[in-house]
């Protein structure tokens, strides 16, 4: 098997010793040629899609190999290096490495891609720590500012029957695609957030089990918020907090976009606090990590 370094060389390896890989492998063929064999625990995104599946790749600090056809291999590692990404590894498809994979037990068939992507840590946490921990039952979820749908998603491979709201047609257009190749249903809404209207109006009181909400914040609608959720609902609420604007990012910047010390804590007064802290991003800047149970003021 040929394998392309990022320095522009070759090495070969012999398929015995292929196995699962220890970093991100990309096939980045189109669909078809994917499902007709590739890699075992390959992911297809192909070239010419990237541009528009960003959100599925993993963070720009981790390594990525890939594997394709010469045309396809170009176009892909052109583009993640401009993104950012450091491509290791790449990996040229051809009838001898088929046969090879298909002879040592690692030709894989069909469309049975892996996922790249990951949702906000916090939703991780929320998931695998805090509901068992709380017996919370999944039921009706919103995400408020849904953007490309990972989270939304996420949530619903876990049980919640999400509904994304967002203003903008192609992102949640993004989150239906990724949610159809995760084989889960969401539905969504685009609508402006920010008219000074209740945005929610055609929700029902009382109507949601779970609102979420990431690196977004608009104050307004905190209290519609606690109109929409039952009681018991949960908030899962992380945003940036005052101090990014410090950091060498230096943003957000505005007062308006920055969450104060406590004060989802003061917004959710009376709430069940199950968990509220700041937490670091990578590149340093704060943010809330506040989930609560909603039981009304």
């Amino acid at each position: 098997m040929a394998t392309r370094l990022n320095n522009g060389s070759l090495f070969f390896a012999t398929i015995a010793r292929m196995e699962k890989p220890t970093l991100p492998l990309i096939d980045c063929r189109p669909v078809a040629a994917y499902c007709l064999g590739h890699i075992a625990d390959a992911s297809s995104i192909p070239a010419d899609e990237m541009a528009q599946r960003m959100h599925e790749l993993p963070k720009t600090t981790q390594p990525i190999a890939l594997c394709g056809d010469a045309t396809s291999l170009c176009v892909a590692s052109e583009f993640l290096t401009r993104k950012g990404y450091q491509v290791v590894a790449q990996t040229e498809w051809t009838p001898r490495l088929m046969e090879a994979l298909q002879t040592q037990g690692r030709l894989a068939m069909g469309m049975n891609s892996p996922s790249l992507w990951q949702p906000a840590p916090l939703l991780e946490r929320f998931v695998t720590e805090i509901v068992p921990a709380h017996a919370i039952i999944p039921g009706k979820g919103l995400d408020i500012g849904c953007g490309s749908g990972r989270d939304m998603v996420y949530l619903a491979i876990h049980g919640w029957e999400m509904t994304g709201i967002d203003y903008l047609e192609g992102a949640l257009q993004r989150a239906e695609a990724l949610a159809s190749r995760q084989q889960v249903s969401i539905r969504t809404e685009c609508r402006d957030l920010e008219t000074g209207d209740d945005p929610f109006a055609d929700h029902a009181d009382a109507s949601i089990d779970l609102i979420c909400v990431a690196r977004y914040l608009h104050r307004p609608l905190f209290a519609w918020m606690k109109r929409l959720l039952k009681p018991g609902g949960i908030v899962i609420y992380q945003t940036f907090m005052q101090g990014c604007e410090q950091t060498a990012i230096g943003r957000p910047r505005k007062p308006a976009f920055l969450l104060r010390p406590g004060e989802l804590a003061q917004q959710f007064a009376g709430a069940e606090i199950l968990l509220d802290a700041v937490e670091m991003l990578d590149d340093g800047r704060p943010v809330s990590a506040f989930v609560c149970r909603w039981y009304g003021s």
